[in-house]
């Protein structure tokens, strides 16, 4: 973890907010982390050199963390323990938000097929948002306080990378006959594939949004956090190409009907 010279974290002194950076020092320079402090209320920004020593302060750690951010190049070159960080936040600190900052270089090698599949369903449940690092310091603050405020970030450039890569994924998955996927190959074409495009989770959603429940009622049937379904639910639309929830159920209903 990188200290001040006085020997406490950067940024220590704030009451509460932890905001968690795990990367080298040219990312998040000792500047950038001061800067966090200073500009964010309340908060107290610590910076991790690896993955490894981030998995350790979160097995003892009491404070509240209200995001992580971690360099691409550390789950390139990390994954098992990044998969294994964001399967931990995932089952026992749901409220912990997950971003992952990028430089051009970095996002070309971090969304690619190398990534193990396991690695990418992990990244596609609890990423929360991408961060840039080629920005000036107003728009990186205003996409650091999106994050911590609930709200999700995915730049158009990555949007269009991660989708492709997990269209591939998806592909991949139904061809291996993954048990996780739900097939009706008789059913009409939904994005270009004659078979229900959604996962098993992703089935279980639609079906309780048909069903009329809001996302907290199905975060609690499904034991998933409500993040958890938001992030589903913008799946799933995406998927059936749809504007809305309400216009995804519908075509999933079609697709479930022309299928009978």
């Amino acid at each position: 973890m990188k200290n001040d010279p006085g020997g406490a974290p950067v940024g220590a002194g704030a009451q509460s907010g932890v905001l968690v950076f795990i990367g080298s020092r040219q990312c998040f320079s000792d500047v950038l982390l001061r800067t966090i402090a200073g500009e964010l209320e309340n908060s107290q920004a610590i910076r991790f050199d690896e993955l490894s020593e981030f998995q350790n302060y979160i097995d003892w750690n009491q404070s509240p963390i209200g995001l992580v951010v971690v360099e691409a190049q550390q789950c390139h070159h990390d994954q098992k323990i990044c998969k294994s960080i964001m399967d931990t936040m995932a089952s026992k600190h749901p409220s912990i938000r997950l971003a992952i900052a990028y430089w051009e270089a970095d996002l070309d090698r971090l969304l690619s097929p190398k990534f193990s599949a396991r690695m990418l369903d992990s990244a596609r449940q609890i990423v929360q948002g991408y961060v840039p690092m080629n920005v000036g310091i107003d728009i990186w603050l205003s996409v650091i306080r999106l994050l911590i405020c609930g709200g999700d970030y995915f730049p158009p450039e990555v949007v269009v990378r991660r989708e492709a890569l997990y269209r591939k994924w998806d592909e991949a998955k139904t061809e291996n006959a993954d048990p996780e996927r739900v097939d009706n190959p008789t059913g009409p074409a939904v994005n270009g594939a004659r078979n229900n495009p959604l996962t098993k989770r992703e089935t279980q959603v639609i079906e309780h949004v048909v069903g009329g429940m809001q996302n907290k009622e199905i975060a609690r049937k499904l034991k998933l956090s409500e993040h958890t379904v938001k992030l589903h639910i913008h799946h799933i639309i995406s998927k059936m190409s749809a504007k809305n929830r309400t216009e995804a159920a519908m075509r999933y209903m079609n697709l479930k009907g022309a299928a009978r």
